[in-house]
C-alpha cells in the first residue's frame, strides 16, 4: 500500500483555505438615512466620505488614490465610502470592484426611500452628482468638499489641514537627479526609466512608500543634463525609511535585475551628473 504525505496534504489543504478566505469580497453594509447620519459625524479622528457608484466613470478612475489615502493615513483618520449602487449590487459589482481595488476601508450602500433628504442631510451644496467627496474635522466641520474627481495632492493637502498639521506642500522632500545621456542613445536611457525607474516608483506610489514622482527630458541643445528625475517623499520619516522599503519592490519586480533595450548597460549610456535632496516649503493646490 502507498504510504500517503499527510504533512503535504495537511499543507496542500491549509493553503487551498488560505486562498478561499483570501479571495472572499469585502463585506458592504447597507445603511439607511439615520445610518448616513451617524456615518458623517467624525468619532475620535478626521472623517474621510467618498459617495461613488459602479456606473461611475470618474469614481472608478480615483479610486486608487482613496486606496493609497487609506494606507497613508491608517489609523490618524478614518475613510469610509458610500456606495450610490442599487441594493441589488450589494453582492455583485460594489464588492467585486473594492476586492479589484484591494480596498479595505469600511465601506457602505446607501439603500433609501428619500433619497433628496439623503443629499441635504450630507451637504446643500451637493445636488446628488458623483464623486463626491468630504473631509470633516474632528469637531464635524466640513474642511474640504469636491464635487466631481478629487486631485489626489488636493485631498491630501486638506486631509492634513484635519490633522492640525502642515499642508503637504511643506516638508516633502525632494530627491532630484540630472542625468547626462552618453553617446547619443537616448532610446536606451528612455528605454531604461521607463520601464524599470517608472515601474519602481508606480508600486512605490502604490504602497505609501513615496509620495510622487516625475521624469522630465530638457529641450535646450548642449544643456549640461538631458533628463530630471524627481522622487518626493512626503515627510522625513518616509525619506529615511526609502531605501529598506524599496528592496522588496526591486526583488519582486527585476529579480533579474534591470530590463534594457538593447545589450548596453546604464553606465554605457547615461550619467548621473548631479543630485541634490531638499524640502518643499510651500506648493500650488488647485
Amino acid at each position: 500500500m502507498k504510504k500517503i504525505n499527510t504533512l503535504g496534504l495537511f499543507a496542500g489543504l491549509f493553503f487551498a483555505l488560505v486562498v478561499v478566505v483570501s479571495a472572499q469580497p469585502p463585506k458592504i453594509v447597507k445603511i439607511d438615512n439615520t445610518g448616513l447620519a451617524d456615518l458623517i459625524k467624525p468619532k475620535s479622528k478626521p472623517l474621510v466620505v467618498n459617495f461613488w457608484a459602479t456606473w461611475c466613470d470618474p469614481c472608478r478612475e480615483e479610486f486608487p488614490d482613496l486606496v493609497k489615502l487609506d494606507a497613508l493615513y491608517k489609523g490618524k483618520i478614518d475613510l469610509i465610502t458610500i456606495s450610490m449602487d442599487d441594493l441589488s449590487e450589494i453582492d455583485g459589482d460594489v464588492p467585486k470592484f473594492l476586492a479589484q481595488m484591494k480596498a479595505t476601508m469600511p465601506s457602505y450602500l446607501l439603500h433609501t426611500t428619500d433619497q433628496d433628504a439623503a443629499i441635504t442631510m450630507v451637504s446643500k451644496d451637493w445636488s446628488g452628482n458623483l464623486p463626491l467627496t468630504m473631509v470633516y474635522d474632528t469637531n464635524g466641520k466640513v474642511v474640504y468638499q469636491r464635487n466631481g474627481k478629487f486631485r489626489y495632492e488636493a485631498l491630501k493637502e486638506n486631509i492634513d489641514r484635519a490633522l492640525g498639521g502642515q499642508p503637504s506642500g511643506f516638508g516633502t522632500i525632494d530627491v532630484v537627479e540630472f542625468v547626462k545621456v552618453v553617446g547619443g542613445n537616448r532610446d536606451e536611457a528612455r528605454y531604461y526609466y521607463e520601464n524599470n525607474w517608472r515601474v519602481y516608483r508606480e508600486a512605490a506610489v502604490k504602497r505609501g512608500i513615496i509620495d510622487s514622482f516625475e521624469y522630465i527630458e530638457t529641450a535646450t541643445k548642449d544643456a549640461a543634463f538631458d533628463i530630471i528625475l524627481i522622487t518626493r517623499y512626503a515627510n522625513e520619516e518616509q525619506f529615511k525609511n526609502s531605501e529598506k522599503a524599496f528592496e522588496p519592490i526591486l526583488k519582486e519586480l527585476r529579480p533579474k535585475g534591470p530590463l534594457l533595450r538593447g545589450t548596453l548597460k546604464p553606465e554605457a549610456f547615461r550619467q548621473i551628473v548631479h543630485s541634490y535632496t531638499g524640502k518643499s516649503i510651500f506648493r500650488s493646490v488647485k
